[in-house]
């Protein structure tokens, strides 16, 4: 859900329903109140429990004076299932439903920005849109809706669904330039819940409804084309093609509208010629689907040498906003998470700077701090290495601080090389016994082979064993700087 025009005048410090910025509904805190519609009010929230990384989401409220009625209920029941068999960038997603204190409630995707409706109202009045950008946004809603359409229920057949409610309210688009279909409250599907659409009761807004809305005949998915026509018309015109109000009625039944050529002589003839046939009265002289008309707007835009993309579309939002309304969807945006810094807090605490994250740790890229932190730990030095070989000391001792990489060890899914403590014992071990031998042993004495001349004297012999040993030394201090690079 986004931040509507109509919710301006919620403040984040009054109360709805017994709801107040602070309130915990099942595992979520509410921020702030983003709207208040018939059924329901929508709170802007965030996960309260949990260490998981969560975003903010949208907590939408059964109104209290509704939440007794099981109609009302049965509605809300099935808008959160036909929602979540829907799985499409341009569709709102539902996340879960539950119950709380009695009250229904459901988390849905937030989608900081505004709808189509705020971004054409501009004061009292409606302001068309560059046709380019109504274009794209138009199409993206198509999209949306056809994955809709398409939807199939968990035995693998096709719901049937139906938005009926398609105006520009329900088309949401975010900072990004991204387009949502929401609000699928009236929707028709198979197996729903609550009562079929009585004879002589019409669901939707009136200036969006198809001619078979309004008889009372069987409808399809092509209501949804009809309604996207009428969203084309006011989305590049700034006009309703019937008005509103239950006058609007009457015209539609007519057909009597006005083509934008009519009233803008230099509107485009391709882009008249979708909203004239998504208009149609008959439903098989109108697009197919919505993935039809959608194809169409995208045809248009090519032969239009027009390129419009999401970042077009965001620049448009962002520069008709209102901007205290702006400002207060940005404060939303990058208000810190609670959720993220327990989890960082928890995993810092944990954190052990001598033993490197590992697949199963749960990281897949640590975080920064954790990385300087395992970087700034000074290499070994040298003559560490040279004393201890030498017999200085008679333990020696591993580094861990230094992964040293064995040639079994492997790299895990996290990034990280680590070798396991059998191979780093082994090494001990191996120390250990040249440091013995040396100790021992001493030199090695001078013997005669066929071919090789012996040595001249025993010091000859231990310039040799220091000279590999500083050799070797060398050779451990460059393989644990070139790992800790």
């Amino acid at each position: 859900m986004s931040v509507p025009s109509e919710s301006s005048a919620l403040k984040e410090a009054q109360e709805i329903d017994g709801y107040s910025a602070g309130s915990i509904v099942g595992r979520y805190r509410l921020i702030a109140p983003l709207a208040s519609g018939g059924m329901a009010h929508v709170w802007a929230a965030e996960p309260e429990a949990g260490s998981g990384l969560g975003h903010n989401v949208a907590i939408k409220l059964i109104k209290k004076e509704l939440s007794a009625d099981k109609d009302y209920s049965r509605m809300f029941i099935d808008e959160a299932t036909i929602a979540s068999a829907i799985d499409h960038p341009n569709v709102c997603r539902t996340f879960e439903l539950e119950q709380h204190n009695g009250t229904l409630f459901m988390a849905m995707e937030w989608v900081p920005g505004d709808s189509l409706m705020g971004l054409l109202r501009q004061g009292k009045e409606f302001v068309p849109l560059d046709a380019g950008i109504a274009a794209r946004i138009c199409a993206d809603a198509c999209a949306g809706l056809h994955a809709a359409h398409e939807a199939v229920g968990q035995d693998g057949a096709p719901l049937g669904v139906i938005h009926r409610d398609v105006s520009p309210p329900n088309i949401l688009i975010s900072l990004q330039g991204q387009v949502k279909v929401s609000d699928f409250g009236i929707a028709k599907a198979r197996q729903q819940l609550h009562e079929r659409t009585k004879t002589g009761e019409v669901k939707g807004k009136f200036g969006y409804l198809a001619p078979e809305q309004i008889t009372g005949s069987k409808g399809d998915r092509r209501i949804d084309v009809y309604a996207m026509g009428c969203v084309l018309y006011i989305a590049t015109m700034g006009l309703r093609p019937f008005g509103n109000g239950p006058q609007a009625m009457t015209k539609i039944l007519k057909g009597a509208y006005r083509k934008p050529s009519e009233v803008d002589a230099m509107y485009p003839p391709g882009l008249e010629a979708i909203v004239v046939r998504a208009l149609a009265h008959r439903p098989e002289d109108r697009f197919a689907s919505t993935d039809e008309m959608r194809v169409a707007l995208e045809e248009w835009l090519s032969s239009a040498r027009l390129i419009v993309t999401q970042e077009d579309v965001a620049a448009a939002l962002i520069a008709r906003m209102d901007p205290a309304k702006l400002a207060h969807v940005k404060k939303l945006r990058t208000r810190p998470k609670r959720s993220v810094q327990h989890s960082f807090s928890a995993l810092l605490d944990a954190y052990d700077e001598n033993e490197p994250p590992t697949a199963v740790s749960g990281i897949v890229v640590p975080p920064g701090d954790l990385m300087r932190k395992s970087r700034s730990i000074p290499p070994a030095k040298a003559s560490d290495l040279l004393n201890s070989v030498a017999g200085v000391e008679s333990d020696v001792t591993v580094r861990t601080a230094v992964d040293i990489r064995a040639p079994d060890a492997v790299a895990d899914q996290s990034g990280w090389y680590r070798t396991g403590e059998h191979d780093l014992q082994a090494l001990t071990d191996d120390a250990r016994k040249d440091v013995t031998k040396t100790e021992v042993t001493g030199p090695p004495t001078s013997t005669k082979s066929p071919g090789r001349a012996a040595p001249e004297s025993a010091s000859r012999g231990g310039s040799a064993l220091l000279f590999q040993a500083l050799l070797s030394g060398l050779i451990i201090v460059a393989v644990a700087w070139f790992l800790l690079r």
